[in-house]
Protein backbone atom coordinates (compact mmCIF):
# COMPACT_ATOMS: atom_id res chain seq x y z
CA UNK A 1 0.00 0.00 0.00
CA UNK A 2 1.62 3.30 -0.81
CA UNK A 3 2.37 5.97 1.87
CA UNK A 4 -0.40 8.74 1.13
CA UNK A 5 -3.28 5.95 0.70
CA UNK A 6 -1.60 4.25 4.50
CA UNK A 7 -1.80 8.08 5.54
CA UNK A 8 -5.39 9.15 4.66
CA UNK A 9 -6.84 5.93 6.04
CA UNK A 10 -4.95 6.11 9.01
CA UNK A 11 -5.92 9.22 9.11
CA UNK A 12 -9.98 8.44 9.17
CA UNK A 13 -9.62 5.64 11.95
CA UNK A 14 -10.62 7.19 16.06
CA UNK A 15 -8.31 8.18 18.42
CA UNK A 16 -8.88 4.60 20.01
CA UNK A 17 -7.96 2.88 16.76
CA UNK A 18 -5.23 5.29 15.75
CA UNK A 19 -3.40 4.35 19.42
CA UNK A 20 -3.47 0.58 18.44
CA UNK A 21 -2.37 1.21 15.17
CA UNK A 22 1.11 3.00 16.64
CA UNK A 23 1.26 0.56 19.23
CA UNK A 24 0.80 -2.52 16.54
CA UNK A 25 3.82 -0.66 14.69
CA UNK A 26 5.54 0.18 17.95
CA UNK A 27 5.81 -3.67 18.27
CA UNK A 28 7.19 -4.12 14.92
CA UNK A 29 10.52 -2.39 15.33
CA UNK A 30 13.90 -3.83 15.88
CA UNK A 31 13.83 -5.83 19.28
CA UNK A 32 17.05 -4.19 20.25
CA UNK A 33 15.96 -0.81 19.43
CA UNK A 34 12.46 -1.31 21.18
CA UNK A 35 14.35 -2.32 24.76
CA UNK A 36 15.69 0.63 24.75
CA UNK A 37 12.24 2.42 24.07
CA UNK A 38 10.58 0.66 26.53
CA UNK A 39 13.11 1.60 28.82
CA UNK A 40 12.74 5.32 28.13
CA UNK A 41 8.95 5.24 28.12
CA UNK A 42 9.46 2.79 31.52
CA UNK A 43 11.32 5.77 32.76
CA UNK A 44 9.44 9.04 31.77
CA UNK A 45 6.36 6.76 33.46
CA UNK A 46 7.61 6.86 36.66
CA UNK A 47 8.99 9.79 36.51
CA UNK A 48 5.11 11.39 35.32
CA UNK A 49 3.95 9.05 38.63
CA UNK A 50 6.05 10.82 40.79
CA UNK A 51 5.34 14.21 39.77
CA UNK A 52 2.03 12.94 39.80
CA UNK A 53 2.01 11.97 43.46
CA UNK A 54 3.77 15.20 44.69
CA UNK A 55 0.90 17.80 42.79
CA UNK A 56 3.21 18.28 40.05
CA UNK A 57 0.94 16.91 37.66
CA UNK A 58 -2.58 17.12 37.39
CA UNK A 59 -5.18 13.71 35.90
CA UNK A 60 -6.87 13.65 33.18
CA UNK A 61 -9.60 11.19 32.55
CA UNK A 62 -9.45 9.13 29.50
CA UNK A 63 -11.55 10.78 27.33
CA UNK A 64 -10.77 14.19 27.90
CA UNK A 65 -7.35 12.90 27.24
CA UNK A 66 -8.13 11.24 24.00
CA UNK A 67 -9.82 14.39 22.73
CA UNK A 68 -6.68 16.40 23.60
CA UNK A 69 -4.71 13.58 21.21
CA UNK A 70 -7.35 14.16 19.00
CA UNK A 71 -6.75 17.84 18.53
CA UNK A 72 -3.17 17.68 18.35
CA UNK A 73 -3.09 15.57 15.36
CA UNK A 74 -5.73 17.50 13.55
CA UNK A 75 -3.67 20.49 14.20
CA UNK A 76 -0.61 19.07 12.75
CA UNK A 77 -2.03 16.62 9.89
CA UNK A 78 -0.80 17.88 6.44
CA UNK A 79 -4.00 18.30 5.23
CA UNK A 80 -4.87 21.06 8.09
CA UNK A 81 -1.49 22.69 7.24
CA UNK A 82 -2.19 23.26 3.60
CA UNK A 83 -6.12 24.60 4.41
CA UNK A 84 -4.15 27.46 6.38
CA UNK A 85 -1.00 27.76 4.24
Amino acid sequence: MKGAVLEKAALKLSAVEKAQMIDALWQSLDPVEQKSMDAAWLTESRDRLEAFRMGKLQPLDGPAALRSIESELADKSPRNKKSRG
